[in-house]
């Protein structure tokens, strides 16, 4: 005999366990292939900034969306390189500065899904002049 506080599982409450656990477990399955195809539905720019020396370190990079305006900032590292990712397909600009280098802009950079598209910059050092008197 079944006492009103003990219940018997009967099979539509083992059907919504196993159903509720089911989709749990195809939820969690499916993070990482959401995660994997909103890496393969961006780009990236990526390159190298060099002056006639080599690398230019700690070059500002600043991407903009021409779409929406929203724009990315970046640096290059030790060895020029820089990388902006997750971008969304479409068309960029960007601009590149670095102390004591005149600073260079690029208009309507395409960036496609899936496919870093490369950029490389030659930054060009400011010259001084000789302003002291004789």
């Amino acid at each position: 005999m079944v006492t009103s506080e003990e219940q018997v599982e009967g099979p539509m409450q083992r059907w919504l366990k196993f159903t509720l656990l089911l989709l749990a477990f195809l939820l969690m399955a499916a993070i990482p292939l959401a995660m994997q195809l909103n890496n393969a539905s961006a780009g990236s720019i990526e390159g190298r900034v060099s002056d006639d020396l080599g690398p230019v370190v700690n070059a500002s990079i600043q991407v903009r969306d021409l779409f929406n305006g929203a724009m990315i900032l970046s640096a290059s590292d030790t060895g020029g390189a820089y990388r902006v990712a997750h971008l969304p397909p479409g068309q960029y600009s960007l601009r590149v500065e670095a102390d004591g280098h005149d600073s260079l802009w690029l208009a309507q950079i395409v960036v496609e899904a899936g496919r870093p598209t490369r950029r490389d910059i030659r930054l060009e050092r400011l010259r001084t002049t000789n302003t002291g008197s004789a």
